[in-house]
């Protein structure tokens, strides 16, 4: 069992990436060009959403769950630090912002949340 660790680290890297992929590019699209007067970037958008869904439906039936801890007390067994800075209304120690999420493996983090933490 402990053999295919590598491979299922490896697999939720892969399907991680995809998930950050199809996140940057729905949040790409600004909300007020998703109407019935733009329909190919309407169909676009929601096929993303859609296969977005999709992908977390599978992490989830297979016990992977998102790590986006904004407001969170920063650990170091889920979180990686890119950078401390201060912010208004986040108290010291805290996430203040998530750049990529992070995932877990049945309370195992197979990617830790890239994150700021607030000073």
């Amino acid at each position: 069992m402990y053999g295919a660790v590598p491979l299922c680290d490896q697999v939720a890297d892969i399907l991680g990436k995809v998930a950050d992929i199809l996140g940057k590019a729905t949040e790409s699209v600004p909300p007020e060009e998703i109407s019935e007067s733009n329909p190919h970037l309407k169909s676009l958008y929601e096929g993303l959403k859609m296969t977005e869904a999709q992908l977390i439906t599978v992490f989830r039936r297979h016990g992977v769950v998102p790590i986006n801890p904004v407001g969170e007390k920063f650990d170091p067994h889920q979180h990686e630090a890119l950078f401390q800075q201060e912010v208004e209304g986040v108290q010291s120690g805290h996430v203040a912002v998530v750049t990529k999420i992070g995932y877990k493996l049945h309370e195992r983090t197979i990617r830790p949340a890239l994150v700021g933490v607030a000073k």
